[in-house]
């Protein structure tokens, strides 16, 4: 008989030694250095979270688990990013998803699948109050985690989600188009901006492209910032604008979600109806007011289809009645995007009708037929008849 050496395990003492080290190092973790380089404040039950991921993550980084020590960082991150984005909620969603962010986190640690479902159910009926708009049945918006799962979006955020979502602004940076905002930001009347703005903006677009595979560039939502000239989208319809049309939305995570919604629903229409829109367009070339090939700045712009995931129907609507307002928005998302105007344009073009139409059949929407014409109802800024012409949209 050969001798064989003898393997032990972790002993009961090593076990409670490993773990009374992550302990100590967990709660002399220096939070206020952290929440200062994330720019965000944890609450207290959120800190109590957080040193116990990291209590986790060095408890297997001591047994050499690295799966657990990706499995801990994720929890963090995933906790991180669900404080940055109730951050830009109202009081009352921050203490709704701070009951559930808690539930799923509880149903997580103890390996409660039923609980973790009902708590990322819970989230969604939250952010639909909200007006965010619906997600599908395999998406959650919750903290999850698996080995295959992307990293979580976080503040700062170096690689792009897509060509099209690129690195997130820097509210302080130092490229030519973060500046340009910055000082341009600065003249706003109603509303300030900060990073956590831009935060939000960019979780939001990467929200929808997770969901539904269709990149709505931030920049695009930028410009229209910038050109509305308040800090808003502009999307309230109780506080109204002198002109009579919607104006300033003091609440930034509601008039984000319109703005959003309105801008998706508009891109889902010009990939559905874009062809006869730029048809329209060009045959229409010679009245004052239109111009170019037809374009989705021109589209959300006028009087064209918009796809309501939330009301379940396609109906027309403008964003702003300005008839050069999408000329004007096109210029400013070339100076932050560096003349990608054309390319986005492409990009948009490339998208098969399908996808609006599988988008349209599992929200349960119809897609009416439209025949576009010109009209004569062009504005100025401020809402002057300027005897302009447009492409509408009509059933």
């Amino acid at each position: 008989m050969k001798w064989k050496e003898p393997t032990f395990g972790a002993t009961p003492m090593l076990r409670a030694l490993t773990t009374a080290n992550a302990h100590r190092k967990a709660k002399a973790f220096d939070l206020a250095a952290e929440q200062k380089k994330q720019k965000l404040n944890y609450p207290d039950w959120a800190q109590t979270w957080l040193r116990k991921y990291k209590e986790d993550w060095y408890i297997a980084q001591a047994n050499g688990d690295e799966v657990g020590m990706r499995k801990a960082q994720k929890l963090a991150e995933g906790l991180r990013s669900k404080l940055h984005e109730m951050a830009t909620f109202p009081k009352w969603a921050q203490e709704e998803m701070k009951k559930e962010t808690v539930r799923w986190m509880t149903a997580e640690a103890s390996g409660d699948i039923r609980g973790k479902l009902a708590a990322e159910k819970a989230g969604r009926a939250i952010r639909e109050k909200l007006g965010l708009i619906d997600t599908t049945e395999n998406t959650s918006s919750e903290v999850s985690v698996t080995n295959e799962s992307k990293e979580t979006a976080k503040p700062n955020v170096k690689t792009p989600a897509g060509k099209w979502i690129p690195a997130e602004f820097q509210y302080n940076g130092s490229s030519e188009a973060e500046k340009t905002f910055k000082r341009r930001s600065l003249n706003f009347t109603k509303m300030k901006w900060n990073q956590e703005k831009l935060h939000g903006l960019w979780e939001a677009t990467k929200k929808i492209q997770e969901t539904y595979d269709i990149q709505i560039d931030p920049r695009f939502l930028l410009a229209i910032i910038i050109q509305e000239g308040t800090g808003s989208f502009n999307t309230s319809s109780t506080n109204r604008a002198a002109d009579g049309e919607h104006g300033a939305e003091t609440n930034y995570a509601r008039d984000l979600m319109k703005a959003n919604s309105l801008v998706f629903g508009k891109i889902l229409g010009y990939i559905y109806y874009g062809q006869e829109f730029r048809q329209a367009v060009v045959k229409n070339n010679k009245l004052r007011g239109i111009t170019g090939k037809g374009d989705v700045f021109q589209y959300c712009n006028w009087f064209t289809p918009i796809l309501r995931m939330k009301s379940k129907r396609v109906e027309c609507g403008i964003y702003a009645s300005d008839n050069r307002w999408g000329e004007n928005v096109r210029k400013i998302y070339n100076t932050f995007s560096g003349n990608e105007a054309s390319n986005y344009e492409q990009y948009l073009l490339s998208l098969d009708k399908s996808v609006t139409q599988k988008i349209a059949a599992s929200e349960g929407i119809k897609l009416p037929d439209f025949k576009f014409k010109p009209t004569q109802n062009g504005n100025d800024s401020r809402k002057n008849d300027t005897n302009e012409w447009s492409i509408v949209g009509e059933r």
